[in-house]
């Protein structure tokens, strides 16, 4: 997907002579103040929290994370 590859590209400390490139050239200047932070790509399905929040004008709060995203935290911390 494109913002794989952005995510890809930002993680990378290779540069690229494009209009991606240049995207992010600024996205990693944006952040080099902050001492850590970290970009992942997660995968459409997988993201169902900001889907069921999209549309949701106030507070979401969750006592328990669902399953679908507590097997994913898993599986991208393990």
């Amino acid at each position: 997907s494109d913002f794989l590859s952005l995510m890809q590209r930002v993680n990378s400390s290779v540069c690229v002579s494009s209009l991606v490139g240049s995207v992010v050239s600024d996205i990693k200047y944006d952040v080099s103040s902050i001492s850590s932070v970290l970009f992942k790509h997660i995968c459409r399905q997988s993201n169902v929290l900001a889907k069921s929040c999209m549309n949701y004008d106030g507070l979401c709060v969750f006592h328990s994370a669902p399953d679908c995203i507590r097997e994913t935290l898993c599986n991208l911390f393990a």
